[in-house]
């Protein structure tokens, strides 16, 4: 750790709003470890938690260390640095460029700030211990990351409880994950629903939206606060502010979102219906005259995925189990899957000693490609399965067919759900069904339909294939409703 020349520094006011002051009460005197903050776009997130991070880290009373964490660097540095810089420059006369560190005039860490351009990034903060981890627009951030970045929330400060804060709109990767946990508050068996605790906030909580037609009609800002109703703020931010107007503007779903926070419409989810507490369940032994299929979607440098996907004489699908792997020969997988398939394995007692009837595969799997060839002496992904007793056949290879059939299993308008996934076995499918979504341009597909390699749809790919070997439509599918996609939260105060 650089250790600074302790020098006089002059703490430029901390401006905060009333929802802000709130948010750093509950920082300071609250036991929950959870705190969303949001809801609607302009309600000064990214201000508020930039704010109170340095403001607590320099406090003698509280001296409270954090991250501030953001999903990508350019966000991060736009979002964050540089308005400290501007609001705040002796301060940041103590940070280091390259560490990303804030520090205290007598040389003390008070901020970490970071980000994550790759999913691979976050395990960089492995071993870290922050007071207060603050994790900006955690709807754009994947549910694995936020948990990750949990195990860094930890204090020996007494009496106190680490505390993660998520400022969230609705729409993004983890919209199911957050709305589950702090609108809807349906927790698993590991959450403690007393640890959560959410402020919504709004367009019309930021004065700013408003401050210069107040000023113009001679209204301060205690009247603003303290004397007029919330419906009076609502009303006179939404007819004056000129965001507000774009907002207005916007298709109904996205207005609904975005302007007043709701987070039952779209959200950008492409599995949207999927819901964890209903299709996840125990896992059980397959009976023996179920059918039986497995899918693979092929991989070396990107992850392999295989799963066995069981149907019932009633048309209900249950997903048994997903092997996820990369960096590892086309040999390495077959014998890993086979051993998996055994009868004495445990997943292998889940299928009742049986082999799927049936192994359906994309069309990697039967290209003789340089990077297997090197490996497997000429042979194709299929030909070495072949020799550990995997017979592959080609999957029904239609994406939106596929994905549509697939959703068509999901509850919907008090349809019950006709597909579940076993728990504790497919926790690389269900974070990748959490991560997705619809392309802007093609909603009825995900989004970088399959060509974009940050993003993970190897588990989602193999799962389709494996829906589609055995899938009997009983009613056609309908499209979801489009959405356009609009600029990040663009009020950094």
């Amino acid at each position: 750790m650089t250790i600074r020349k302790k020098s006089p520094v002059k703490i430029e006011k901390f401006s905060l709003l009333p929802k802000q002051l709130l948010l750093k009460e509950l920082i300071t005197g609250s036991s929950y470890s959870w705190i969303g903050y949001g809801g609607a776009r302009g309600g000064a997130k990214s201000h508020a938690i930039r704010e109170i991070a340095v403001l607590l880290g320099l406090s003698p009373e509280f001296a409270y260390k954090s991250l501030i964490f953001r999903r990508y660097s350019k966000e991060l540095l736009k979002n964050h640095i540089l308005p400290l810089y501007e609001n705040h420059p002796k301060i940041m006369e103590h940070y280091n460029k390259s560490e990303k560190i804030l520090y205290a005039p007598d040389g003390t860490p008070i901020v970490q700030f970071g980000y994550a351009d790759s999913e691979s990034d976050i395990y960089s903060f492995q071993g870290f211990e922050f007071d207060l981890v603050f994790i900006d627009e955690a709807s754009h951030c994947t549910p694995h990351q936020i948990q990750f970045l949990k195990t860094s929330n930890r204090s020996v400060k007494p009496g106190f409880t680490p505390k993660m804060i998520l400022t969230m709109n609705p729409g993004g990767v983890s919209h199911s994950y957050l709305k589950r946990l702090f609108i809807d508050r349906k927790f698993e068996k590991h959450e403690d629903p007393s640890q959560f605790h959410f402020i919504q906030s709004y367009l019309w909580d930021n004065i700013f939206w408003s401050l210069k037609h107040l000023k113009k009609d001679g209204i301060s800002a205690d009247t603003y606060y303290n004397k007029w109703s919330e419906e009076e703020r609502r009303e006179y931010c939404i007819n004056k502010s000129t965001y507000a107007a774009n907002l207005k503007s916007l298709p109904n779903e996205l207005r609904l979102a975005y302007l007043y926070g709701d987070w039952e419409v779209f959200g950008g989810m492409f599995f949207k219906n999927f819901d964890r507490l209903q299709q996840v369940i125990p896992p059980f032994t397959i009976p023996h005259d179920w059918t039986l299929t497995g899918s693979i979607d092929p991989g070396f440098s990107s992850p392999c995925s295989f799963g066995v996907t069981a149907r019932d004489h009633n048309g209900i699908y249950y997903r048994v189990f997903t092997y996820y792997e990369k960096q590892r020969t086309p040999v390495d997988h077959a014998r890993a899957i086979s051993e998996m398939l055994k009868p004495d394995s445990i997943t292998g007692k889940l299928l009742g000693g049986r082999k799927p009837s049936i192994i359906v595969s994309g069309t990697d799997a039967f290209a003789k490609k340089e990077r297997f060839s090197v490996i497997a002496h000429e042979n194709t992904f299929a030909d070495v399965f072949e020799v550990e007793g995997l017979f592959l056949s080609p999957a029904y290879n239609s994406r939106k067919t596929g994905w549509w059939g697939w959703k068509s299993l999901f509850p919907a308008e008090g349809k019950p759900p006709k597909y579940f996934i076993f728990e504790g076995l497919n926790e690389p499918l269900l974070a990748e069904m959490m991560s997705v979504t619809y392309d802007a341009k093609d909603p009825e597909d995900i989004k970088g339909k399959g060509n974009d390699p940050s993003i993970s749809d190897h588990a989602l790919d193999e799962q389709r294939y494996g829906i589609m070997a055995m899938f009997k439509p009983e009613s056609k599918v309908e499209s979801p409703s489009t959405a356009r996609e609009i600029s990040d939260d663009p009020a950094n105060f």
